[in-house]
């Protein structure tokens, strides 16, 4: 048979003994303690992250109406300067833009082909209006035309410019020019 084991006793006892408890409780720790010390820190760094983003939210919720009234004065400084276009609607200030149109190529000696609206687009608190343009005429007729949009007031931006030449003409003569283009200006408030 066999026979009982025997615990040390004594120094040895005590040693072992001490060394099951010291085991026990780092058994404890990393299996308990360690990981709900984590996710307890964890938690906290999580919701002190969530209270600051809540004070940038209020932040910026207190800084909103001065923001929108510095955007309206904005907006008037723009109208008074006369670099938007008037009008109530995107089809008034498309209506005004085409007239305008017509005044500067008149300036510039020469009169539109063809002038169509292309549809209004937002652009932030903006709204972008725009015109197809087609115009037949010589060269520095159609850069006085170029140079008189892009001085003109309310301001206007030329965009997706083609410029063709149909035919030849005699000697000594500036040939007249095809030229193609989109102008586009913007107005404030909704569609």
């Amino acid at each position: 048979m066999n026979a009982p084991l025997a615990l040390p006793e004594g120094r040895a006892g005590q040693a072992l003994a001490l060394l099951i408890a010291v085991l026990a409780l780092a058994l404890l720790w990393l299996g308990i303690a360690a990981p709900l010390s984590s996710w307890y820190f964890a938690r906290a760094d999580l919701l002190a992250e969530q209270q600051q983003e809540i004070a940038r939210g209020e932040a910026l919720r207190q800084s909103l109406p001065a923001l929108r009234a510095a955007a309206r004065a904005a907006a008037a400084q723009a109208d008074a300067n006369g670099i938007l276009l008037a009008g109530a609607t995107d089809d008034i200030a498309g209506a005004g833009l085409q007239q305008d149109l017509q005044n500067l190529a008149a300036q510039a000696g020469t009169s539109l082909d063809s002038i169509t609206t292309v549809p209004s687009q937002p652009e932030g608190a903006l709204r972008r209006i725009g015109v197809q343009v087609s115009v037949t005429a010589t060269w520095p007729v159609l850069i006085a035309l170029l140079a008189a949009i892009d001085s003109a007031r309310p301001r206007m931006i030329v965009d997706q410019l083609t410029v063709t030449n149909p035919g030849s003409t005699s000697a000594g003569q500036d040939a007249p020019l095809q030229a193609g283009f989109t102008v586009a200006a913007f107005r404030t408030g909704p569609p």
